[in-house]
């Protein structure tokens, strides 16, 4: 499954030549507690990076950061954890360090995830690295309510505006004040107490390096989730500076065209085009929608404002009881709250667009 929904993704970040593939270093070396989440989480990353026209190097050897990292387009760190009581946990010491610092600065990617955060108590140049340093978490791995708070961002661009998915859920310190911040948690969700989301995915630059890390990833299944995997992909590619987000979406509706029973009591047969399905990171909803002869949209209430724009024909539009006959070139604004419908008149389909905020969507047809 992996394979089949990260190779989809290089499309994202166009196709390289296997011989000019820089390398991409996955370090999974932990002395804290040890994620048995780790192996998925190597094994996907690889795959993202071959998807993306790198080479994967797994190691879980800290003597790797003995000598300058050369030819790495990136370094992975997969919950890598060191012990907080224990200093002789941690193996970025001496050399290493002024290896990893060095590499970073002069323009290096970082990949960080989940526990990576946990890690390196006794040094601050790390704490910076990551943008922030592991404080706690609440008790086992509830579901969450998420939040995507950058929309164009690659690690962010294809993800929904809110989702609902299971994790171990951190809470940091000492959060660096240049982040930008690409999802969080609402700790509410949870059970908490506390009323501000939680910081939970970010971005940053260090020196000239690209820095991303996701608190996401603690459970095996997290990495056969098609959210956490494009989350995390599109990290990769930021962080190695191919991905860039698309200036623009052009449609071909032919694409999104489906034929189908009208929703919300189904009277009737009608031609819909789910055309902004198409746009990665999308905010808004857009649809075109022609109803036969007899169709209708049935009563329903809407928990957001939406928009109808008639196109072509004639028909009937009802909200909270009031009903006003519409055509060709009228609009009609309908607000949060109202029951609405409408039916086709007169003796040609009635065509017409629909749009709405995505954010509001639940279970729409």
């Amino acid at each position: 499954m992996i394979a089949r929904l990260v190779v989809a993704g290089a499309l994202l970040f166009g196709a390289v030549p296997a011989a000019a593939a820089p390398r991409v270093l996955i370090f999974h070396h932990a002395t804290g507690f040890v994620h048995d989440s780790i192996p998925q989480g190597v094994a996907a990353v690889e795959a993202m990076a071959r998807a993306q026209g790198l080479e994967p190097v797994a190691s879980d050897d800290p003597a790797v950061f003995d000598t300058p990292l050369t030819d790495v387009a990136a370094v992975v760190l997969v919950s890598t954890t060191t012990d907080s009581k224990r200093p002789e946990s941690e193996w970025f010491t001496g050399t290493r360090r002024t290896v990893l610092q060095r590499y970073v600065e002069d323009g290096g990617g970082v990949v960080a995830i989940h526990a990576a955060a946990d890690s390196h108590y006794g040094w601050p140049w790390y704490a910076r690295l990551i943008g922030g340093r592991f404080a706690r978490h609440p008790q086992g791995t509830p579901e969450a309510a998420v939040s995507r708070t950058a929309h164009r961002h690659a690690a962010t661009a294809t993800l929904p505006t809110a989702f609902r998915i299971a994790d171990e859920w951190y809470w940091f310190n000492d959060l660096s004040p240049d982040l930008d911040h690409l999802l969080t948690v609402d700790p509410q969700s949870i059970g908490s107490s506390e009323v501000n989301p939680k910081p939970l995915a970010w971005a940053h630059r260090v020196g000239k390096g690209r820095v991303f890390y996701t608190g996401l990833g603690h459970r095996r299944e997290s990495w056969s989730d098609a959210r956490v995997l494009a989350h995390v992909a599109g990290g990769l590619g930021w962080a190695t500076g191919r991905a860039k987000a698309p200036a623009m979406v052009v449609i071909d509706d032919e694409g999104t065209r489906v034929r189908q029973p009208v929703p919300h009591g189904n009277i009737g047969m009608s031609t819909a085009w789910r055309i902004t399905d198409k746009v990665p990171g999308r905010t808004m909803e857009f649809r075109r929608r022609t109803l036969d002869r007899g169709a209708a949209i049935g009563l329903h209430p809407i928990a957001h404002d939406e928009v109808y724009h008639v196109v072509s024909g004639e028909g009937d539009v009802t909200s909270d009881g009031v009903t006003r006959r519409v055509g060709a070139g009228t609009t009609v604004y309908l607000y949060d709250g109202a029951v609405v419908g409408i039916a086709q008149r007169g003796t040609k389909p009635l065509a017409l667009i629909v749009s709405y905020p995505l954010a509001a969507e639940q279970g729409r047809d």
